[in-house]
C-alpha cells in the first residue's frame, strides 16, 4: 500500500517550490502545493526503474526531491545555465539546452527507451509551453506522464515582453482540449464522420491526439498520460 505524503513531505525537505511551502532568507512562503496531487498518480512508480527529465531545474532542490522519492528512477534536469552540471551525482544527470531547442531530442534519445515522466518547469510562457509538449510527448513510454506547470503565469502578466494571447493560460487549456477530443473517437467510429478537420490537422498532432490517454487539471498545471 502506497503511504501518501512522502512527497510533500520530501518537497519542503529539499525546499522545492513545487510543495506547499518554501522557506527563503529565514522566511516561510507559500509554494505551488503540487506535490499532494501529483502523488496520487505517481506513487505506482516510486519504485520502478525509469527516466524522469525535468525542464527548468533552478537551484535544483526538485532533482535532488526526486531522486530520493523515485528510488531506482534516473533523473535528468535540462537548463540553460550551465553551471547546473554541478547538480549531477549518482542517478542525476545534466543536460544544458533551452527546452525548445530542435536538437534536444537527440540529446534525450539515450534515455527514450526508459523515459517515465516529463516535467516542465521552464519559461512558463504558453508558447514555449506548447512546442516543448509537441516535441517531446511523443518520446514517452506508454503509461508515462508529462506534466506542466506554472500556467497561471500568463494570465497574470508574468512576461509582458510576450504577446498576451501567446501567455494566456486559458489558451493553453484549450489547446490541451483540442488535444482531449479524439479520445471519444474509438475503432468502432469513423473518425472522418465524427470530427471531420481531423485529417486535416499536421501529421504530428494527429499522433498526439491519438496517443493521450489522460488529461487531468490541478492548480496552476495540467497533467497528461500517454497510451
Amino acid at each position: 500500500m502506497n503511504k501518501f505524503g512522502l512527497l510533500e513531505k520530501l518537497g519542503v525537505e529539499f525546499n522545492t517550490d513545487k510543495a506547499s511551502t518554501m522557506c527563503y532568507d529565514n522566511t516561510t512562503y507559500q509554494g505551488h502545493d503540487y506535490l499532494k496531487y501529483y502523488e496520487l498518480f505517481l506513487a505506482p512508480m516510486k519504485a520502478q526503474k525509469f527516466t524522469l527529465v525535468e525542464l527548468g531545474c533552478f537551484t535544483g532542490a526538485s532533482l535532488k526531491m526526486w531522486k530520493k522519492y523515485f528510488t531506482k528512477a534516473n533523473i535528468v534536469g535540462v537548463d540553460l545555465n550551465p553551471d547546473l552540471k554541478k547538480l549531477e551525482e549518482k542517478r542525476i544527470k545534466f543536460i544544458c539546452s533551452d527546452a525548445t531547442a530542435e536538437d534536444l531530442t537527440e540529446k534525450l534519445e539515450p534515455y527514450k527507451e526508459s523515459l517515465g515522466i516529463i516535467i516542465d518547469d521552464c519559461s512558463h510562457a504558453w508558447g514555449d509551453q506548447r512546442r516543448s509538449f509537441e516535441m517531446l510527448f511523443p518520446m514517452l513510454q506508454s503509461g508515462g506522464y508529462y506534466i506542466i506547470e506554472d500556467l497561471e503565469c500568463g494570465s497574470l502578466g508574468a512576461y509582458p515582453s510576450y504577446p498576451p494571447k501567446v501567455l494566456d493560460a486559458q489558451v493553453f487549456w484549450d489547446y490541451a482540449m483540442d488535444r482531449m477530443k479524439i479520445l471519444r473517437v474509438s475503432e468502432n467510429r469513423n473518425q472522418i464522420a465524427y470530427r471531420p478537420f481531423f485529417q486535416q490537422l499536421p501529421e504530428h498532432i494527429q499522433d498526439i491526439e491519438l496517443s493521450i490517454d489522460m488529461a487531468i487539471t490541478i492548480p496552476g498545471a495540467i497533467i497528461f498520460r500517454k497510451k
